[in-house]
Parts: C-alpha cells; structure tokens; sequence
C-alpha cells in the first residue's frame, strides 16, 4: 500500500472515532513485528501532525486509534499539549517515542514494542503529564544510562505496566524518580525489569508489585529511597528480586501511609554474597508488615541489612504497640540491642555494661530477672546460714538467754533472710550471730559478699522497672 493510501485510512479513522487495525484482528507476537513491511508502515511525522492538530480533519473525541502498524521515524510528541487520547497498540516503534514536557488526556502503548537509536530512551516520558498512561505487555530494549522507560518528573493519573518487558543492559529499566501518580503505579503480572527500577523521590497512590520479576547484576533491582506511598505497597504473590551491593531493595527514607506487604523468600543477590537484602533505614509505615513474621522481619534486620540502625527497630515495635501487642513490641526492642552490641561501634566498656543488663534485665524490658536474681540471692543466704550455722558457725549472743549456745534452725533463718535482704530486717541477728570458728567467718564473708549482691539486684529491678537502665 502506497504512503498516501495509509495516510488517508488513518485520517479517515480518527474522523470517523475507529480504531485503524492493521493486524486484521489477530494476535500479535512481538517477535515478528521487526519483520512488518510497508503495508503496516505508518510515518511517525503524521501521527504527530495529527496530535497538533496540524492535519484538516476533525480528530473525533475518541481519539488516535492504531493497531498493528510499523512507526517509521522516532515519534516525537515532546512539548505537545494535545487535545484527544492516543492509542498506540501493539505497535512497533524502533526508534522509540519521545513525550518529554508534553501533555495528553490519555496514553495506551499495551502490547507494543520499543527500540531506540543513540542514547535516547525507548520511551522518554520526562515530565509528561496524563490522566492515564497503560504499557500493558510493553518490551522495550534499551542501552543507554537515561532508562529503557524514562518517567522523571513524570505526573500521572494512573500508571499501568502489568506484563510488560523492560530490558536495560547500561542503566535502568525504569527510571521515574519524582514521579507523581495520583492514583497507583501498578507493576504486576510477570512485569520483569533487567535494570534497576529507579523510584527514588518518587510520590504514589498506590505501589503494586505482586508477582514482579526484578534483576539487577550492577546495583538495587528496586531503588525506592525517599519514595512516599499514600496507601499501601505491595511486594508479594511472586515478587523476586535479584540484585547487588549497597542492598537488592532500597527503601531508605521510604514512607508508607497504609501496609507494607512484602515477602522477600525470592529476594536473593546475583553475586551470590551473603551480604545485604534491604535498606530500610528510616523507613516509616502505618500498620503492621503483613506477609512476613516477626521472627523472619528481625532476621532480616539483624542479618542482611547494611549496618545497625535503630530507626528500623523503633518503627517495627512502634506499630506493633499500636496494634496492642506489648510482648512483641519489647521483644524487638530487646533484639534491638543485641544487634546494637554486636554492630553498633559501641566501644568496649558499654558494650560491657549492654551485656551485663541484658542478662540481668533483659535490657530494661524484662527487670522480672534482677527479682528472682535477688530471690536467689535470698535462697542461698537462707541455705548457707543453716548449712554453716549448724556446724558451729551461729551462736546465740548475750543478748540471748543462753549466750554462745547453738542457734536454732528459726533462729539461723532469720539470719539468712537478714543476709539476702537488703532492706528488711527480721532482727535474728541481734540475737544470733557469727561465731569465730572457721564456719563463722566463713558466714561472715559470704554476708558481705551476699549482701552486695542483694542490694545491686534491688537496684537492677528498680532501675529496669522504672526505665532507668533503657534510657542508657
């Protein structure tokens, strides 16, 4: 078919409102489009005469309707503020599309493919503003640093790439940071990005990832830093990611207004390193992470992370006391400082001190230890009085009715509850005391030492009871 005779069939479409169909109503393999010939060839210079408005014919509200066509030319609608959707569906596109500073009231690309020439990308989208934007079943190759899809600075209504293929193998596959999506940005479906997916500042309704497939061999499969999400982000049904070094998912900075929902079962590292899976350093949220348990969620803290943070700890334990699950909530803190301990750069001596009141009080979170420390302490003052006492080692004082006369086994248990008491007295050892045997002063030396060790577990349970020791 001669040029003019397919220009005229695609006027006489958006006159008429139809969709100009060049597949004769069959499925497309997007394999075999780079074989079409002329008789599918449509001039990307007409498709942009007829976004201006630049043609004499009255596009018909439903807009720019194509299907199946070759674009010959790289389609440049940058800076356009066209006034009727456009449909470009399973179109071939070698050159690629270009929508830089444009604006249009709507945009489907479902099911078509993208190259490129020089370092442009595929699809650059920078700054573009619509309603809706759909690249269902999208592929597009690229190598260039600026992204196979490039959405920067993009404001969108409403972001779908279920199914789409997005190949980049000298930067992104998608790069949107700043974007703006009022609605959701919806990756799902087998979507599979070679390249990172570049989301840094970016602010969206909604973030569907469910059942995404990510990998990236030169950094982040999902670099999400400072990423703001009205609703709720979901990471699940499938989701795998592969990437490398700082973290495969970067979420640093991250906010989340509703749930996270993540499952990093298939979050691995392409270097094979046991090194780290995400950086959520800062990240907040507003419910409880579903799809991962607690012990799993602490796992990843602890273990495959860049480095210690508390942040990620108090964010955790924060909505889990909201949630009124009090146990939980100390349980992470605890964790907390266990990974301070062993990560944390704390230099020797509160190292030190961080050991002892973990053992002692469970960090402040459980001071319950130091009282059956000190219920111990009791126990054993008790024992060693009647033990020692019994061999000569208490005997009355003359205060007593018969002085230097053996205690009794009452008498010689006051003793030891006077000795593993640190505040109460029973008074029994006004009236039985240590003698100068060997067993007597070997009483008299454990008193002390049992003493001690009553008054510091008394200190320990006040302290941990009041949250003196968590402070520090």
């Amino acid at each position: 078919m001669s040029d003019e005779g397919m220009e005229q069939r695609l006027l006489d479409a958006v006159r008429d409102g139809e969709v100009l169909d060049l597949t004769g109503g069959r499925r497309v393999d997007p394999a075999e489009m780079p074989s079409w010939g002329s008789g599918r060839t449509v001039s990307a210079a007409l498709i942009r005469d007829l976004v201006r408005g630049r043609r004499d014919v009255e596009v018909d509200p439903h807009g720019l309707r194509l299907r199946g066509a070759r674009i010959t030319g790289r389609l440049d609608l940058a800076n356009i503020a066209g006034e009727r959707r456009v449909e470009l569906v399973d179109c071939f596109l070698p050159e690629g599309l270009d929508l830089r500073d444009g604006r249009l009231p709507g945009l489907g690309l479902d099911g078509s493919r993208f190259g490129h020439s020089a370092q442009d990308p595929p699809v650059d989208a920078e700054r573009f503003t619509t309603s809706a934007m759909t690249m269902k079943n999208v592929v597009a190759h690229a190598r260039t640093p600026a992204g196979a899809v490039r959405l920067r600075g993009a404001h969108l209504g409403l972001l779908e790439c279920d199914g789409a293929r997005l190949e980049n193998s000298a930067g992104p596959a998608l790069l949107a940071d700043r974007l703006r999506v009022e609605h959701g940005v919806f990756l799902r479906a087998g979507f599979q990005a070679t390249g990172a997916v570049q989301l840094v500042d970016a602010h969206v309704g909604l973030l569907d990832c469910d059942g995404a497939r990510l990998e990236n061999t030169a950094g982040p499969a999902l670099h999400a830093n400072g990423l703001r999400v009205d609703r709720a982000l979901f990471l699940r049904a499938g989701f795998r990611a592969t990437g490398t070094a700082p973290a495969v998912l970067r979420l640093h900075g991250a906010s989340i207004e509703g749930s996270l929902w993540l499952d990093t079962s298939e979050v691995t590292r392409s270097d094979c390193a046991s090194g780290a899976l995400i950086d959520i350093d800062e990240l907040t949220y507003g419910d409880l992470p579903e799809q991962i348990g607690l012990s799993r969620w602490l796992e990843l803290l602890r273990t495959r992370t860049p480095g210690y943070a508390a942040q990620p700890y108090q964010q955790l334990a924060a909505v889990h006391r909201a949630a009124g699950h009090d146990s939980q909530a100390r349980d992470i803190l605890m964790a907390q400082r266990r990974d301070q301990i062993r990560r944390g750069g704390l230099r020797w001596h509160d190292r030190m001190w961080a050991r002892f009141t973990g053992l002692a009080l469970g960090f402040g979170y459980q001071p319950w230890r130091a009282l059956l420390l000190l219920l111990a302490v009791l126990a054993g003052s008790v024992v060693l009085a009647l033990v020692l006492g019994g061999q000569g080692g208490l005997a009355h004082t003359v205060r007593a009715g018969a002085p230097a006369t053996p205690c009794g086994v009452v008498e010689r248990i006051g003793v030891g509850l006077d000795l593993g008491l640190p505040l109460v007295k029973t008074g029994a050892r006004e009236m039985c005391a240590p003698t100068g045997t060997a067993a007597g002063q070997t009483l008299t030396v454990s008193g002390w030492v049992l003493q001690l060790a009553a008054s510091t577990s008394a200190t320990l349970f006040i302290a941990g009871f009041t949250g003196a020791v968590r402070k520090t």
